[in-house]
């Protein structure tokens, strides 16, 4: 577990529901959702007996056309931009801000059975493009000297805010931007979902229906916030990662012992003799195997679980892949500050197809100053 209490002092986020993480997570919370046949992926109807389109949930208008590495590109854009005018922060010009300012990037697992990309230039060659393609898309002066990346599926922001807290703690820099972003909605990742039997069709019930998102964090240390005079929005006060011993892609069958550990770990940051009294943020998508992990995890965890509200941000959005760890965050963050939010707490949990888990226990900002 990371020991880590951190202050979240901004918020970005782009979906297909709103291009910010204000409209977003308002639409999230009244159960609005606009799936949207997908042109050209088509998929057939046993009972029609013709081919009809599969359902998706795109942000229209921003990704359309853009294969992976622009969808990630317009999706980072778009939810960083959001950042900045709701945080009120510097413009790219103050050299002094944002050179002080860490980049951790969440982005997929990158799979050569999905990305062409990957095959075709590497995974070193791919992000470093990406990440100079970013940098002049945001107007940054230059490239960040503190920046990493995290390729962790779903799981991705738990071990995102881990590295922000260690760099945070050897003071490399003073604030760090965890970026998340993630699209199943490129021609390849759909080709790569069809072939494996993970889409949800009028055939197949079990299955995700494909989405895509961008949502992004500001995190500083509390002390960091309090003399810049920030809002503190919530608090970041505990994450737990890890992995199971078998990944779904792998085959093996998911019986959730690495997340009831990952989520266990994270409500030790909850008072002794007390369980988690809030909204609990988990990725169910769809699929079986997920469904199988949150199932025996449940089980397990009942005794720390006293009064929760069960929320499952796929149901608005589909599946956003690696994005989903950032959105439970922003959505945790956003019912706080809206006051609509069952408690103080919020648990996120993630699985990632490759494996990997994450736990964040989110707390209301506390009263008064920053």
């Amino acid at each position: 577990m990371s020991a880590l209490s951190l202050a979240v002092t901004g918020l970005g986020m782009v979906s297909s529901l709103g291009w910010d993480a204000a409209s977003s997570c308002a639409a999230i919370r009244a159960g609005i959702t606009r799936p949207q046949p997908l042109p050209d992926v088509y998929v057939t109807d046993e009972d029609l007996l013709e081919p009809v389109p599969l359902m998706g949930h795109p942000v229209s208008g921003l990704t359309d056309g853009f294969g992976p590495l622009g969808r990630w590109l317009q999706l980072a854009h778009a939810c960083v931009e959001d950042l900045c005018a709701t945080a009120r922060l510097p413009p790219p010009s103050d050299t002094r801000f944002w050179s002080q300012t860490g980049w951790v990037c969440v982005l997929p697992h990158l799979d050569a059975a999905r990305y062409l990309e990957v095959r075709d230039s590497g995974p070193e060659l791919m992000m470093a493009t990406w990440l100079e393609r970013l940098v002049r898309t945001l107007g940054l002066a230059s490239r960040p000297r503190w920046v990493h990346f995290v390729h962790a599926g779903h799981a991705g922001t738990a071990f995102a805010l881990q590295l922000a807290r260690q760099g945070l703690a050897a003071r490399h820099v003073e604030r760090v931007v965890v970026l998340a972003v993630d699209s199943y909605l490129d021609e390849t990742s759909l080709e790569w979902l069809q072939a494996r039997h993970r889409l949800k069709t009028p055939d197949r019930s079990v299955g995700l229906m494909p989405g895509e998102a961008g949502a992004c964090l500001l995190v500083e240390p509390m002390g960091s916030a309090r003399q810049r005079g920030a809002p503190v929005l919530a608090v970041a006060a505990a994450v737990a990662t890890g992995r199971e011993a078998g990944s779904f892609v792998e085959g093996q069958p998911q019986l959730g012992e690495a997340l009831i550990r990952a989520a266990g770990e994270a409500l030790a940051g909850i008072p002794p003799g007390k369980g988690l009294e809030g909204d609990l943020l988990c990725d169910l998508n769809g699929e079986q195997w997920r469904a199988l992990a949150w199932g025996h995890a449940q089980v397990r965890l009942r005794e720390r679980l006293e009064r929760v509200r069960l929320l499952l941000p796929g149901v608005s959005l589909g599946d956003v892949g690696a994005a989903s760890g950032a959105v439970g965050v922003c959505i945790a963050a956003r019912a706080f500050a809206r006051r609509y939010a069952m408690g103080d707490e919020a648990l996120v949990l993630s699985s990632a197809e490759h494996g990997e888990v994450g736990a964040i226990l989110v707390l209301r900002a506390p009263k008064g100053r920053p």
